[in-house]
Parts: structure tokens; sequence; C-alpha cells
């Protein structure tokens, strides 16, 4: 991918216009034209400089060869912020920001959180600040027949840990409908006492929820209407990739 069309993918990642862009960068809409139609030709490193500030991008992310489309530095946007929730004690993530772009090849890029989440307790974010990355990762498109209609929800994250085997292992990805709601049994993101975890969610009628590990060698919890322990709905998990 060359540097126009890395500018180009990036803007209309953002959901910018050539004009919007231009007057984040300092330069003039022609420029934007001309660069995203460029062939590497005949383009300055001052101007490419500018137009990555624009994008809230490293350089680098534009001049580098290969196919990788971010860096791994976060975008401190405030993109996701957590509201409180009166039903099961959850709070939700609000993502703000465009994160699975589409192409006209066989793949679909999601944005990655900055966590990844834990099979069992393995991945600890007391403290820690959750919030979107600049990189889009690649995964089939394939994995859905219908393209998810609220996309600005979706993201990705891998997993640490054994307690979801064999349903999920290490370094498998989760993509993930970020949403409080519980929506029925299934697989689920919750962030159980400051830990981020990926478990079978289970409600009874008398409003007890099950916390279950596939692995009968990890816990399983059970969290009832009036209990004290902080527990949150994080997101729904549409895709397992392993």
């Amino acid at each position: 991918m060359g540097i126009g069309q890395k500018i180009r993918f990036f803007r209309e990642e953002r959901n910018l216009t050539q004009q919007e862009l231009a007057n984040l960068a300092g330069v003039s809409d022609k420029t934007i034209q001309r660069y995203e139609k460029s062939n590497d030709e005949n383009l300055t490193t001052n101007v490419i400089k500018k137009i990555a500030k624009g994008l809230n991008l490293d350089i680098d992310a534009l001049t580098q060869q290969g196919i990788k489309l971010g860096v791994p530095q976060p975008v401190p946007l405030s993109t996701i912020q957590f509201k409180e929730e009166v039903s099961l004690n959850t709070k939700i993530l609000s993502p703000k920001t465009s994160n699975l772009k589409e192409t006209e090849t066989d793949q679909i890029f999601i944005r990655k959180l900055s966590s990844s989440v834990g099979a069992g307790e393995s991945v600890d974010i007391n403290g820690i600040e959750i919030y979107d990355t600049d990189v889009l990762v690649p995964f089939s498109r394939m994995l859905f027949k219908v393209c998810p209609k609220n996309t600005n929800r979706i993201r990705c994250m891998p997993v640490e840990g054994y307690s979801m085997v064999p349903m999920l292992y290490p370094d498998s990805w989760v993509i993930v409908d970020v949403t409080a709601k519980f929506e029925g049994d299934g697989l689920y993101i919750v962030n159980y006492c400051d830990h981020f975890m990926v478990k079978l969610l289970q409600k009874s009628p008398d409003g007890v929820l099950h916390i279950k590990s596939v692995n009968k060698e990890y816990d399983s919890y059970e969290i009832g209407p009036d209990s004290d322990l902080q527990v949150y709905i994080v997101g729904k998990v549409l895709r397992c990739v392993i």
C-alpha cells in the first residue's frame, strides 16, 4: 500500500473529508487530493509530516513499507467512556469512533482495544485505562455473513489463559459488540473485580447471573441480584477467531 493509499485509508477511516483533513494538516485540499492520487513520487517529507499530524499518526504509519495500517500508540480521544447502568450493576463502554473498515478484498479491519482479555483472572486492569488504539486488525470477511449494523461498537481483543479451552485458546481473538446489555445466554466480556475476562454468561429466572468457565479446572461464579461484587458486562462476543 502506497503513501497516497494510506492517506486516503486513514482519512476515510476517521470519517474526514479532504477539506477537513487539509484544515487539520494546515495544507490545501488540492494538496490532499494530489497526495492521495500520487504514486509516491514528488512527495515531500514536510508535507507528509503535516498530514500524519492531521491524522493523529506517527509519520512511520504512512511511510514504512508493508501492510501495517496502524501504530501501537493510543488515540487519547476519550473514545471509550464508562456510564453507570442500573441493571445487573453493569457499566457500558461507549465508543464514539468508527472502528470497522471494509475493503474491496476478502478482509475486514477491526479496531483493537488497548487491553487483552483473560480466559481466567490473568488480565488485571485495576487502575489501568482501557482505550481505543489506532491499530486495525485484519479478519476474514467470511466471519460475517452479514456485516454488523452498529459497526461503531465493534472491537477486537486477544485472549490470554486456558479457562475457556477447548472453546478458546491463548492467542485467540474475540470480536466484541461493546454494550452493557445482557442479550441472552452466550459468550461475553466482563469486568470481574477489575479483571477483564471472557466467560459464558447464563441468567436464571431468579436473577442469578452464572459466569462459567468451560474448562472444569477453573472456577465459575454466581452473582446474585443483591451481590456487592464489582461485576460489569463490557460486551457480547460476536465471533471467536482461534
